[in-house]
């Protein structure tokens, strides 16, 4: 498996696991449509620079929830 391939699958997991596609694709600046179909499967030739775009996007929202996380023992 390619590094692109692994890195679709990596943006399809996370995406499937949130359940944020409009978040998602309002981060990452791609219309809903293009992260639906990515996840779903009907969009497999998604250029790279659109993958770059939700790759960076997605580890912007893991970095902020990561952030907003606060012990409340």
């Amino acid at each position: 498996m390619s590094r692109i391939e692994a890195t679709r699958q990596e943006i399809v997991d996370f995406i499937l696991k949130s359940r944020s596609r409009q978040h998602i694709a309002d981060a990452a600046g791609v219309h809903l449509n293009t992260v639906s179909g990515l996840a779903s499967g009907k969009r497999c030739n998604c250029r790279v620079k659109t993958l770059i775009k939700l790759e960076t996007a997605i580890n912007e929202i893991k970095r902020a929830r990561k952030d907003r996380w606060i012990y409340r023992g």
